[in-house]
């Protein structure tokens, strides 16, 4: 049997973890308008580890897992249960499926000042967070085929059952797209603006086919290589308007609310 050390804790905004191994094993999530506004802290807590464990589940099946927790309440709670319906669940819910994955699940309460690592992975907020609507995604399924591989997504976003993301997830096929083999794969590509030219160069070196999604602006710095350096690789483009965007979790993003109010840029690439 494996033993693994797992630090978590829950903040406002999201809620983090992490794997004591070798610094790589992270997870994060940001809570929804409901979580953040009508749970409690106890309830963020226990969703958290409820979150990881199904995060690191690849890892942590069949294992004994010590865990640590600055929650006296949430500890205690996975213990005996709660008397509140709400909390009681998610203890059901955290036992029920370390009986159905092996897991020997030992919590122990840590002092804030010995999770700092758990604590700001919790305070991270996807500046990020949008994604493309159903009504521009399905008419780039009908005309480029369905996709098969969402290459920039978390769980609660994805497009297509097979995703890459930013840290561990539930379901995820791969952390960081850049290490990622894309060979036979029909790529949707949804970057952060900041890693648009980054992602074209990847596809490029991967030799992949994709579809690559970003704003209409065409004074910002990747433009030319759209326009100029990998020009020759665009077989098909498609400009939808504002509303291709939706917000995420994170209602301050721009890209995806109502003060965006540019275009959109569906773009065909084929680099094979």
């Amino acid at each position: 049997m494996s033993n693994y050390v797992v630090y978590s804790d829950a903040h406002a905004t999201g809620c983090g973890a992490h794997l004591d191994i070798n610094g790589e094993q992270v997870c994060n999530k940001q809570w929804d308008l409901k979580e953040r506004r009508k749970k409690s802290s106890t309830w963020r807590e226990l969703s958290t580890i409820l979150f990881t464990l199904h995060s690191f589940l690849p890892l942590l099946i069949g294992s004994y897992v010590k865990w640590f927790s600055d929650s006296q309440s949430a500890c205690k709670i996975i213990q005996v249960g709660s008397m509140r319906s709400d909390l009681h669940a998610i203890a059901l819910e955290i036992f029920q499926f370390c009986a159905n994955n092996g897991i020997e699940l030992e919590v122990q309460w840590i002092p804030r000042t010995k999770i700092e690592r758990g604590d700001y992975l919790s305070r991270i907020i996807d500046l990020d967070d949008w994604k493309i609507s159903a009504d521009c995604f399905m008419p780039l399924e009908e005309s480029w085929g369905v996709h098969s591989v969402d290459c920039f997504a978390s769980y609660y976003n994805k497009k297509v059952g097979k995703f890459f993301s930013r840290f561990w997830n539930p379901g995820y096929s791969g952390v960081d797209f850049f290490v990622q083999s894309l060979e036979g794969e029909n790529c949707l590509v949804v970057p952060p603006v900041s890693l648009i030219a980054r992602a074209i160069h990847y596809l490029h070196i991967s030799k992949a086919i994709a579809t690559i999604i970003m704003p209409f602006w065409p004074s910002t710095y990747f433009w030319p290589i759209i326009s100029r350096k990998f020009s020759r690789f665009v077989v098909d483009c498609r400009c939808f308007g504002a509303t291709a965007l939706e917000q995420g979790r994170n209602t301050n993003s721009f890209l995806g609310s109502d003060r965006f109010t540019g275009f959109i840029l569906a773009v065909r690439m084929k680099f094979s």
